[in-house]
C-alpha cells in the first residue's frame, strides 16, 4: 500500500495543527480496507477526520454545506499560523479544497466506498441494533435531510440517545403549573426553609420559575438550564424535598423514601461541589423538620428520615455511578443491567457529557426512574466529541421537558459581570452579532505608571492584598503588550500580573504550617479554605508563557521566595494542589483541590470533603500519590474550572487571533465563575475575536 501522497497531505494538515496524530492510523486502515479509493477520496477523509476532531459528530456530504465548514476551520488555522509567525509554513498541495470536497462528497455519495461504509436509510434503531452494522463509518440517507457521514461508534450513540431520551423525557407543555400552584408550593417551601441576610432570618423565596421547576419536578423528569446563581441546585434541593414528603412537604413519604438517590457530574469536582451545594442548602431547613418528634431534647432526637437521607447523599462521579470495569473495558449497568426503578438521579454540568457518555448514562436508567439534568449550554462543551446538551434542548418534535432558570440570585439586572455575560451569550445566540461594547475599567495596579513591585525576598514583611481590595461587581482589563515581545518581554509582563494578584496569597504557608492534620482545627482548615477560593488565575492554555504551567511555576517561586523561611521541600505549606489522575481507593478525582500542609517533615495534602467527618476536612500524605498526578493549582486551565466558584478572576485568553481555544464558550465559562472581580488580559482585537468565534459542534441528536 503507498500512502506517501496521503501522508504528505496528513504531514501538512498536522503542522497546520488541523488534525491529530492519531488519525493517520485510523486512514490507513480504512486504505487497508478499500486501496483503490482515489487520491481525492483520501484526502477528502483527512478533512473528514479533521472536523470529527473539533468535537462534531457528523460531517455534511453536501458539498456546499462541508464547503462553508471546512473554510471557516482553516481560515481560522491559517491565521493562527500568521499571528505565530509562521505564516512560511508551506501549504503546497491542499489549497484547491473545492476540488477535493466536491470529488470526495460525489465518490461517498455514489460509490460509497463501500468496503467501509453502510448506508442507514431511516433513523430507527433498529436498524443499528447490536453486531447489524461492522463498518468503521455510516452514511445516513434519511428523507428530508442532507446526507451525513458518521464515525459508526459516534451514530450509535447518537441513535441510543435519541431512544432513551425519548423514553425518560416526555411533554410536560400542555399541563403547565398555573399561578395558583405556584403561589402554594412558595408558601409550602417557606414554611420549611429560611435564608439569612444581614444577620436577619427570612422565609425561603423561591421566583416563579424556580417554583414552577419544583412543581413539575415532582411529576416529570427534567432538564433545567440556567447560569450561576440562578438556583439550579435550590431547585432540586426542594424537587428531592418534595419527591420524599407528602403534599404538605412536612410528612415523609414511606414509598419514595426508600428511594435510592443518586448525584453525580462529569467530574469528581463538579460532583463534589454539587453535593456541597445541596449540604448548604440543607442547612435553611427549620429545625423542626431535621429531628423526629418525640420524649427528650433536641440533642437527643434523631434526625428525620427525609432530612438525614438528603444530607446523607455523596456526589460521585458518572463513570463512578456506572461502575466502569476495566476487565470489561465497558459499564456494569447498562441497557441489559439497569438500575432499580425506585431511583431517583440528579447529573450535573450536563455540557461537560461527551456524546458517548451521554449514552452510556441514559441507557442505564429505566423508564419508570426519576432523572433530572442540570447544565448551562453556553459554557465550554465537553472535550470530547458532542455537544448533547445544547442538542436536546431544542427537540424538533417540539417536546416540552425543560426548565430555563433566567433570574439571578448572583447578579442584579444592572450588574456589570452579569451583563457582561449575557452580552457574551447573546453573542452565540446570533451569527451576526458583534462583540459587545462594554466599557472596562482598567485595572488599577496593571494600567498605573508605576509597575507593582515583588515583595523583598525574605522580608517577611506584610503584602497588601491588592486583588481583595477591588470593588464588587466590576470587570477590569489589561491589555497585553502590542506586536511581538521576546520570551525575555513576555516574562517581565507576566511577572508583573502576578505581583499584582498574588496579595494574602504570600500568607498561605504561615497559616498552614498552624494546621496539624493529625489534630485539624477546624477553625484555622476553614480560614486557609476560605483564603485559598479568594481567587484563581484562569488560562484557556496549558503551556506557553501564558499557560497554566508557567503562571503555577511563576507563582510558586514567588511564594518560596517571600518571607523569612526558605521552602526547599518539593511541596511548600500553603500550595494550591490538583489531582490529575483519579485516585479511587481514596475518593479523590481528577479535578479535585487542595492545599498542602505539613506534619514535621512529611507533606500532606488537606481537602474538604464534608461526608467523611464533622470538620469537613481530609488529609492524605503526599507520598501515597504518583508525583505525575499532583499539579500546582494557583492557576487552572478554564475546562478545569467548570463547576467552580471564586470571588476573583484573572482570565489570560489566548494571545493569537484563530487560536482554536480563543472562542465564546471559553470566555463565557471564565467570566461567570466568578462572583465579584473578573480582570480579562487580553488584547482588544483577541477580546473581539473570542466573542465572535462560537464553537459550533453538529451531533445531530433529534428528539
Amino acid at each position: 500500500m503507498d500512502t506517501k501522497m496521503i501522508d504528505t497531505f496528513f504531514g501538512t494538515l498536522k503542522d497546520m495543527r488541523g488534525i491529530a496524530e492519531l488519525d493517520k492510523h485510523l486512514l490507513h486502515a480504512l486504505i487497508r480496507m478499500q486501496p483503490d479509493i482515489s487520491e481525492s477520496t483520501q484526502k477528502f477523509l483527512c478533512l473528514c477526520f479533521s472536523l470529527w476532531d473539533d468535537g462534531n459528530t457528523r460531517v455534511p456530504l453536501d458539498a456546499g454545506e462541508f464547503s462553508k465548514r471546512w473554510t471557516r476551520k482553516w481560515n481560522g488555522l491559517f491565521l493562527l499560523k500568521e499571528t505565530a509567525g509562521n505564516a512560511a509554513t508551506s501549504t503546497d498541495g491542499i489549497d484547491d479544497f473545492e476540488q477535493i470536497i466536491s470529488t470526495g462528497v460525489e465518490d461517498f455519495l455514489h460509490n460509497c466506498a463501500s468496503k467501509f461504509t453502510s448506508i442507514i436509510s431511516t433513523l430507527e434503531t433498529s436498524e443499528v441494533s447490536e453486531g447489524a452494522i461492522s463498518t468503521p463509518l455510516i452514511l445516513t440517507r434519511v428523507a428530508g435531510e442532507l446526507p451525513y457521514l458518521y464515525l459508526d461508534r459516534l451514530f450509535r450513540a447518537k441513535i441510543l440517545i435519541e431512544k432513551y431520551a425519548g423514553t425518560l423525557f416526555k411533554d410536560g407543555g400542555d399541563k403547565l403549573p398555573s399561578e395558583a400552584d405556584i403561589e402554594s408550593i412558595q408558601k409550602k417551601i417557606a414554611g420549611i426553609a429560611t435564608y439569612k441576610k444581614g444577620g436577619q432570618v427570612h422565609p425561603l423565596e423561591l421566583n416563579a420559575e424556580q417554583a414552577q421547576a419544583v412543581i413539575r419536578g415532582q411529576r416529570e423528569n427534567l432538564i433545567i438550564t440556567g447560569g450561576p446563581g440562578t438556583g439550579k441546585t435550590t431547585v432540586v434541593l426542594y424537587i428531592l424535598w418534595s419527591l420524599l414528603t407528602q403534599g404538605d412537604l412536612k410528612t415523609p413519604n414511606d414509598e419514595t423514601c426508600s428511594c435510592s438517590i443518586y448525584l453525580a457530574a462529569p467530574s469528581g469536582k463538579a460532583a463534589d461541589r454539587m453535593q456541597e451545594s445541596l449540604q448548604n442548602g440543607l442547612k435553611g431547613i427549620r429545625d423542626e423538620f431535621k429531628y423526629e418528634a418525640g420524649s427528650g431534647n433536641t440533642a437527643e432526637k434523631k434526625e428525620s428520615r427525609v432530612y438525614k437521607k438528603l444530607k446523607d447523599l455523596e456526589g460521585s462521579t458518572i463513570h463512578r455511578l456506572l461502575k466502569y470495569s476495566r476487565s470489561n473495558n465497558g459499564f456494569s449497568y447498562n441497557a441489559k443491567e439497569q438500575f432499580s426503578e425506585k431511583s431517583i438521579f440528579v447529573i450535573d454540568e450536563a455540557s461537560m457529557i461527551d456524546i458517548n457518555l451521554f449514552a452510556s448514562l441514559l441507557q442505564a436508567i429505566p423508564e419508570g426512574a426519576k432523572i433530572f439534568i442540570l447544565g448551562d449550554p453556553y459554557q465550554l462543551p465537553s472535550v470530547d466529541a458532542g455537544a448533547v446538551l445544547g442538542e436536546i434542548l431544542k427537540p424538533k418534535s417540539k417536546k416540552d421537558f425543560t426548565v430555563r432558570l433566567t433570574r439571578s440570585n448572583r447578579f442584579t439586572d444592572d450588574s456589570v459581570i452579569g451583563n457582561l455575560a449575557k452580552a457574551i451569550k447573546a453573542c452565540a445566540e446570533d451569527k451576526n452579532a458583534t462583540a459587545p461594547v462594554h466599557k472596562f475599567t482598567p485595572h488599577p495596579a496593571l494600567d498605573s505608571a508605576v509597575a507593582p513591585n515583588a515583595p523583598a525576598k525574605n522580608s517577611g514583611t506584610e503584602v497588601p492584598a491588592q486583588s481583595e481590595n477591588l470593588p464588587k461587581d466590576a470587570v477590569f482589563y489589561y491589555s497585553l503588550p502590542a506586536g511581538t515581545q521576546t520570551k525575555k518581554q513576555e516574562t517581565e509582563t507576566l511577572e508583573k500580573i502576578l505581583h499584582s494578584w498574588m496579595g494574602d496569597f504570600y500568607k498561605l504557608p504561615k497559616i498552614a504550617l498552624e494546621i496539624d492534620p493529625e489534630n485539624p482545627d477546624k477553625d484555622k482548615c476553614e480560614a486557609i479554605w476560605e483564603l485559598s477560593l479568594k481567587k484563581r488565575i484562569l488560562s484557556a492554555e496549558r503551556r506557553g508563557i501564558y499557560g497554566v504551567e508557567q503562571i503555577n511555576k511563576s507563582a510558586c517561586k514567588l511564594i518560596r521566595d517571600y518571607g523569612t523561611k526558605k521552602f526547599t521541600d518539593r511541596y511548600f505549606p500553603g500550595e494550591l494542589l490538583m489531582i490529575t489522575q483519579n485516585q479511587a481507593m481514596y475518593k479523590l478525582y481528577n479535578g479535585d483541590t487542595g492545599i498542602v500542609v505539613y506534619k514535621d517533615s512529611t507533606p500532606y495534602i488537606m481537602l474538604r470533603k464534608a461526608s467523611e467527618n464533622e470538620a469537613g476536612f481530609v488529609f492524605y500524605p503526599l507520598s501515597w500519590f504518583p508525583t505525575e498526578a499532583i499539579e500546582p493549582a494557583f492557576a487552572i486551565t478554564i475546562h478545569k474550572s467548570q463547576g467552580s466558584e471564586y470571588d476573583h478572576v484573572t482570565m489570560f485568553l489566548p494571545k493569537q487571533e484563530g487560536h482554536p481555544l480563543l472562542n465564546n464558550q471559553i470566555l463565557y465559562t471564565g467570566i461567570t465563575r466568578a462572583k465579584q472581580s473578573v480582570t480579562i488580559i487580553a488584547t482588544p482585537e483577541t477580546f473581539k475575536a473570542a466573542c465572535e468565534m462560537v464553537i459550533e459542534r453538529d451531533t445531530g441528536i433529534a428528539l
